[in-house]
């Protein structure tokens, strides 16, 4: 368990009158992030800076914690880092960059989220790409699954590293050697994986990987962050641009906005970090801030231990289930799972949501997700769960189906 837990849980002032096991569709919110909003909204009411244009520069200013502490999370550099708002509108950005050609074809497993392909449908409608499935098998799909369906025309390889209906895992590790070997990009959605379980792109080799802030980042405030491999940035080109993601002119834009001179009519040079996918006008500061503090208490109590943590309750809830004679349909090996645990009591879809239903009258929240035959009732063991929250669902579901 992590080091002064209690301390930890009262930060989260929402898992205390219920058993909260839903991370995976959208997280509590912490105080500390709470609270940071609370100072951003204050500054917004009363302009404490000398003028508005030096309120408007200090508030662009206070999305900067948010990229440092992705890049932190993540093994990757400032540079590759830009803040989207949500895992939606980091791939439909950087999806449509992709260098695609008639005839390449995309790989993703029928077990995704829906959201994964359907950038990939919108480019099809102008370049005659192919949307490859991948099928799983009694809910796995593996790294060879995807290195028997590649090919010479392959161009993406796209994937959730944790799936979402059930939690399966994938080896990241592996996929990134396949992509390299055929010349494909690696796409990866995370956002069922960061915050519960180490992600490292330092050591890997993903492309493109996109987290929005509301599940397990617990930054639920329409935030997330997009990371482009720096080797990768220069083949990628946004179909939109906003000004601030020109380069600074010099002396800030304070000063170019109060210089006569300055025309429309330029010669533009644009930032090629990362950055280029941001919206590049007034953003989301509330949720930027947000998602900075969150980051910044999931950097500082360190993913090691929150995996550890999530690891060891996550076992338990595992084994307690299998007691009560329930199929546990997240696999077994540590390696291959992160947060999510799913499983089933019945053989009818609606009897699982009907047991969802009841534990949520009980105070246990819970949801009930499927993908391609895939799913059941998934429970979310975050850092903030506790035993008694397993508690509070094992009472729950024995009084439900008793």
């Amino acid at each position: 368990m992590l080091p002064d837990h209690d301390a930890v849980r009262r930060l989260f002032p929402g898992a205390a009158d219920k058993a909260f096991l839903d991370a995976a569709c959208t997280s509590l919110a912490p105080t500390v992030a709470v609270e940071a909003i609370g100072a951003f909204l204050r500054d917004a009411l009363l302009c404490p800076e000398p003028s508005a244009t030096a309120q408007h520069i200090a508030m662009d200013l206070s999305r900067g914690a948010a990229k440092l502490g992705a890049a932190r999370l993540i093994g990757a550099s400032p540079e590759e880092i830009a803040l989207v708002e949500s895992t939606t509108a980091g791939l439909s950005a950087a999806v449509p960059a992709l260098p695609f050609a008639d005839g390449d074809n995309v790989l993703i497993s029928d077990l995704e989220f829906l959201q994964v392909a359907i950038p990939f449908d919108q480019v099809r409608r102008s370049k005659r790409i192919e949307l490859r499935p991948v099928r799983h098998r009694a809910g796995v799909v593996t790294a060879d699954d995807f290195a028997r369906a590649c090919d010479a025309r392959t161009r993406a390889i796209a994937v959730s590293s944790v799936q979402w209906s059930h939690g399966l895992r994938l080896d990241l590790a592996r996929l990134s050697e396949i992509a390299a070997r055929h010349n494909s990009w690696l796409i990866v959605d995370a956002i069922q994986q960061l915050g519960a379980a180490s992600l490292d792109v330092s050591r890997l080799g993903v492309d493109i990987l996109v987290c929005g802030g509301h599940k397990w980042l617990n930054a639920p405030f329409g935030c997330g962050f997009l990371y482009v491999n720096r080797r990768r940035l220069a083949e990628v080109e946004p179909l939109t641009r906003g000004y601030l993601t020109l380069r600074t002119p010099e002396g800030g834009w304070g000063r170019y906005f109060g210089t006569p001179e300055i025309t429309p009519f330029r010669d533009y040079e644009y930032v090629g970090t990362a950055k280029k996918f941001e919206a590049g006008g007034t953003s989301n500061y509330p949720g930027a801030i947000g998602l900075g503090a969150s980051l910044r208490l999931i950097n500082d109590l360190g993913v090691t231990a929150i995996e550890g943590h999530i690891r060891e309750l996550s076992r338990e809830l595992i084994e307690e289930l299998r007691r009560r004679r329930a199929r546990v349909v997240t696999p077994d090996d540590d390696a291959s799972r992160a947060g999510i645990v799913t499983f089933r009591f019945f053989d009818e879809p609606e009897r699982d949501a009907a047991l969802a239903e009841a534990l949520s009258a009980r105070r246990v929240y819970v949801s009930t997700r499927y993908t391609a035959g895939v799913g059941g009732t998934r429970a979310s063991v975050h850092f903030f769960n506790n035993r008694d929250d397993l508690a509070q669902l094992f009472a729950a579901l024995d009084a439900a189906r008793g």
